[in-house]
């Protein structure tokens, strides 16, 4: 089955991993205008991209595990770290981490 993806489901993947316009285009290797383009409905990404993007969401989804896996068996400050993934992807997984356990302390690792 082809795998397709609308302009609604790459803006909220895209938010959800916490990556600007650029940053996703970076991570695809593809145009800004191309990821604007799609969020915008004007073109749909290939297969092969919507697969890359799918990918991204479930490196996400893996590292919000360890996280909480992390949480649950360790307690104490979870360290986010600064890279190599930009900013926004670790924010947006401290977000995501804290939605499930309000009670998990975050800090940046130096």
């Amino acid at each position: 089955p082809l795998v397709t993806i609308s302009p609604a489901e790459v803006s909220a993947t895209r938010h959800l991993i916490g990556l600007s316009i650029s940053e996703l285009a970076e991570q695809l290797r593809v145009s800004r205008m191309s990821v604007h383009d799609w969020e915008r409905g004007k073109f749909t990404p290939r297969e092969g991209l919507v697969s890359d993007l799918l990918a991204l969401r479930e490196a996400h989804d893996r590292a919000l595990d360890e996280l909480a896996d992390y949480h649950e068996a360790q307690g104490g400050i979870i360290e986010l770290p600064a890279e190599p993934m930009p900013q926004g992807w670790y924010r947006a997984l401290g977000a995501r981490l804290l939605d499930q356990y309000p009670d998990a302390m975050l800090e940046w690792a130096e």
